[in-house]
C-alpha cells in the first residue's frame, strides 16, 4: 500500500468521525461535496486532478475549511457556517471543469449526517445500508428436555468447526499502512445449530434449557481444541464462555495441555449477563484464570449495558465494546460517563462490530484502535 492510499483512507475516515461528531453534537457544518469520480476519463488524469488541487488549497489556506480527499478520487471541503469560501470553491471548479459539469453537492451538517457517510462508505467500496433484516422464524414449541438430552448427545460428536464464527483482532492505528492481525474471536452460532438439531422447538422458550445446550457445546468445541493437531498449532484466540465451563473437565484438560505462552494467547470472554446469572461461578473462574495466566475480558458490551456497568469491570481487564448507532448520538454527559469505564490502558479494549468507517473513526476518538469487523475483514481480504 503507498503513502497516497494510506493517506486517502485516513481522510476516508475523518471525514466519517467529523459527520458522526456533528450528528451527535448538533454542530453546524457546510460541506462541499467535489464528485470527480463523475468525471470523463479524460478529465481524471492525475495532472488534471494536480492543477485542480493547485488552485483549491490557495482559496482554502486562509480558512477555517479542511479538504479531505477520499479514495474514490472524490473531495469534501467542510467548513463552519456561513462558509461562503465555499461557493468560490464550487464556482472555480465549474469553471475549471465545465459549467454544465454536475460536480459539485453542497450538504449540511447534522442534518444531511447520514448522506456524508453513505459517500464515504461508497468510497470505500462499501455499503452503509444496514444488513436486510432476517425473517422472524415461526415461534415453536419450547423445547422438553428429552429434546436437549437428544440435542447433548449429538452436540458430543458434532464437528462444531462449521458452527464457529470467527474474525480478526486487529490493530487499525491512524497513519497505519493497514490492520495488523492479533489474534481471532470465535463464537458459536449457537442458534443455528439449535434449529439444526431441534427444528420443531423454539429454545427462547426455555432459557435454562438453552443455557444448558449452550454449555454442553462449549465443553465439545474445549475438547476438539484439545486434539494433538489442534495443540501443535495453537494460535493465538478469544472465545466467550460460561463461567461454568471454565470449572468443566474439558477446559481443566485443555489447560493442561497448553504451555505457559499460549495461556497467555488465549483470552476468555464471560458476558454481562452469564456474569450476573452465576456469580458465584465467576467469581471462581476468574481466580483460576488469573493463576494460570489467562487474559481476561466481559464481552459484549453496547449502549445497553454499559450503564449497569460497575466500576472495575468485575475486576476485569479487558473491555469488549459492541458498537452501535446508539453509541454515536450519545449526548455528552453519556459520552464522558462511558469514557471514565472504558480502562485507562486503551490496549485492554476492543470495539466489536467495526462494519464502517463511522465505528473506527469513533473508537480512535477513545484512545481505541483494537477492532474488529466486517470492515477489517474486507481491508484484510483486500490487502490491507
Amino acid at each position: 500500500m503507498n503513502a497516497t492510499t494510506t493517506t486517502w483512507q485516513r481522510d476516508a475516515l475523518a471525514v466519517a468521525a467529523l459527520a458522526r461528531e456533528s450528528a451527535a453534537s448538533g454542530t453546524e457544518r457546510r460541506v462541499l461535496l467535489l464528485r470527480l469520480s463523475a468525471l470523463p476519463e479524460e478529465l481524471r488524469r492525475e495532472h488534471h486532478l494536480r492543477l485542480l488541487r493547485e488552485a483549491l488549497y490557495p482559496l482554502l489556506r486562509p480558512t477555517r475549511a479542511r479538504l479531505f480527499e477520499l479514495p474514490s478520487g472524490d473531495m469534501v471541503a467542510v467548513a463552519p457556517p456561513p462558509g461562503e469560501h465555499l461557493d468560490i470553491v464550487a464556482a472555480t471548479v465549474r469553471r475549471l471543469l465545465s459549467d454544465d459539469s454536475p460536480v459539485t453537492e453542497e450538504l449540511r451538517l447534522p442534518g444531511q449526517a447520514a448522506a456524508l457517510l453513505d459517500v464515504v462508505a461508497a468510497s470505500l467500496g462499501l455499503s452503509m445500508a444496514p444488513a436486510p433484516a432476517l425473517a422472524a422464524a415461526p415461534a415453536g414449541r419450547p423445547p422438553s428436555v428429552q429434546d436437549v438430552l437428544t440435542a447433548e448427545t449429538a452436540v458430543a460428536r458434532a464437528d462444531l468447526e462449521v458452527h464457529l464464527r470467527s474474525q480478526a483482532v486487529c490493530i487499525v492505528a491512524d497513519g497505519a499502512e493497514g490492520p495488523e492481525p492479533l489474534h481471532q474471536h470465535h463464537e458459536l452460532a449457537l442458534d443455528t445449530l439449535a434449529g439444526l438439531l431441534l427444528p420443531d422447538a423454539d429454545l427462547r422458550a426455555a432459557p435454562a434449557l438453552r443455557r444448558r445446550l449452550r454449555a454442553r457445546a462449549e465443553r465439545r468445541l474445549l475438547a476438539l481444541w484439545s486434539r494433538p493437531e489442534e495443540l501443535r498449532a495453537f494460535t493465538p484466540r478469544s472465545v466467550a464462555l460460561l463461567p461454568a465451563t471454565v470449572l468443566e473437565e474439558e477446559f481443566q484438560r485443555l489447560d493442561r495441555l497448553l504451555q505457559a505462552r499460549a495461556r497467555a494467547s488465549f483470552t476468555v470472554c464471560f458476558r454481562l449477563r452469564d456474569v450476573l446469572a452465576d456469580a458465584p461461578g465467576f467469581t471462581i473462574a476468574r481466580r483460576l484464570l488469573d493463576m494460570r495466566g489467562y487474559p481476561i475480558a466481559l464481552d459484549g458490551i453496547g449502549a445497553e449495558e454499559w450503564p449497569i456497568l460497575p466500576p472495575g469491570l468485575f475486576g476485569l481487564p479487558g473491555l469488549r465494546l459492541r458498537f452501535g448507532p446508539a453509541l454515536l448520538t450519545m449526548g455528552p454527559p453519556a459520552r464522558a460517563a462511558l469514557d471514565a469505564l472504558l480502562p485507562a490502558d486503551r490496549a485492554q479494549v476492543t470495539l466489536a462490530g467495526c462494519d464502517s468507517p463511522a465505528a473506527i473513526g469513533w473508537a480512535w476518538e477513545r484512545g481505541i484502535t483494537r477492532v474488529q469487523g466486517r470492515l477489517i475483514e474486507q481491508r484484510l481480504s483486500a490487502g490491507g
